[in-house]
């Protein structure tokens, strides 16, 4: 395993625990976002959450997981008008369950019919107390191929899973292009929740963050309405945690991040591929090695201004070749034009690196480093306002007994 890969409790298996599926939904998250901070920037190739599963072995499944499942799927296929529902093997750091419960619903009777569904699983699961069964969903409408709502656990209030399924299905309306977008729940808290959106299955990069810059206005306005509670959407204020996970950008916050956080992301395709990973932690059956043999840009964006290295284009290249220069000068004047914004391209053989100004804490600073800022002030490209040459490396706090109160021991 690599040694990123957070660790999955899988307490739906004969081995497991009770005490292995408590896991709380702020450690999910925290898990889940380190995923995608630290792996994200070199990893590419992977579809977010693919559906081509092998079938289901119940080898090592507890006999109430396997007896839970069946009663599920009986009871799902009762409901008026559902279409096909099937069962998957997964794992990853998102979730608790071992398996992907997948129903698809018409798309007359979408809204009434996944309400039914929540309602079905959390009444089968109030019959399974004692094992504290682990439930992952996924709702797929009829006649989409690649957009899917996917829901972790059923600790999450009913209103809010339909609220945040309305939303969902408004934001493809606005984008023109089918979503795929996830919910992290907590067993335990009724309001408190994540979501992530990213591309359906199969989505080509350039065309999906394209859509995105095209269609700002309409997505700007169905966030604007879910965050007051309009469009039939309950607003969780405070309680929600927004991720967009598209190809070249992560970007977290409670809200839509700005305009030109995705016209940077559509800017740095024309000169870098873009990391087709930005949500690896959220996919099943990705391959490492390949994965971090990988090249392209990543945006990262937050909304907490105080994050250190919160916004930062971060570029990765297999090999660093002289005839790659100018592409690399074009997308660090792309990201001088957006406030806010660090820079970074590494390769084995150079790296080129600004930060925003001033520094609280170190500069690490290379002649590749200041080769790039003579490059950009010399073309006028951009203004170098606020910037400067370097990676910044924050001062740690020390710990009573030595080292860095961030260290986590390993």
């Amino acid at each position: 395993m690599h040694p990123l890969v957070p660790l999955v409790i899988q307490s739906g298996f004969a081995d497991g625990k009770k005490c292995g599926r408590i896991m709380n939904f702020r450690r999910r998250i925290v898990g889940a976002l380190a995923a995608l901070s630290f792996l994200a920037p070199a990893l590419a190739g992977c579809s977010f959450m693919r559906d081509d599963a092998a079938d289901l072995d119940s080898a090592g499944l507890v006999a109430s997981y396997e007896e839970f499942l069946a009663e599920s799927t009986t009871e799902l296929k009762e409901i008026e008008g559902i279409g096909e529902v099937s069962q998957a093997p997964i794992s990853g750091v998102m979730w608790e369950s071992p398996v992907m419960i997948d129903v698809e619903v018409s798309e007359e009777f979408a809204g009434a019919q996944t309400v039914a569904v929540v309602e079905t699983l959390r009444r089968v699961s109030d019959g399974y107390p004692s094992y504290g069964i682990p439930v992952a969903f996924t709702i797929r409408v009829a006649g989409e191929s690649a957009g899917r709502f996917r829901v972790a656990g059923l600790g999450l209030h009913p209103d809010f899973v339909i609220s945040n399924f309305n939303y969902w299905q408004a934001l493809e309306q606005a984008l023109g292009a089918e979503l795929t977008m996830m919910l992290l729940t907590d067993d335990y808290d009724e309001v408190s929740y994540s979501r992530i959106i990213g591309p359906g299955n199969g989505a080509v990069s350039r065309e999906a963050i394209a859509q995105v810059v095209i269609n700002y206005d309409a997505l700007a306005t169905v966030s604007s309405e879910q965050s007051s509670g309009g469009i039939g959407v309950a607003a969780a204020q405070d309680n929600k945690y927004e991720t967009w996970a598209l190809p070249g950008l992560t970007a977290s916050g409670h809200h839509l991040p700005p305009r030109d956080v995705f016209a940077l992301v559509d800017d740095l395709g024309r000169s870098f591929p873009l990391q087709e990973n930005a949500w690896l932690g959220l996919d099943y059956y990705y391959d490492y090695p390949a994965a971090l043999a990988a090249a392209g840009a990543l945006v990262r964006w937050t909304d907490n201004d105080a994050a250190l290295h919160g916004r930062e284009v971060a570029i990765n290249s297999a090999e660093y070749r002289d005839d790659e220069w100018p592409a690399i000068l074009a997308a660090a004047a792309d990201t001088a034009q957006v406030t806010g914004f660090d820079f970074g391209y590494a390769s084995p053989e150079r790296e080129f690196r600004f930060h925003t100004s001033p520094c609280e804490g170190t500069i690490e600073q290379t002649p590749d480093d200041e080769l790039l800022f003579a490059a950009l002030r010399e073309s006028g490209a951009a203004s170098l306002d606020g910037l400067a040459p370097g990676r910044c490396v924050p001062d740690y706090p020390q710990s009573p007994g030595g080292g860095s109160a961030s260290s986590n021991g390993s």
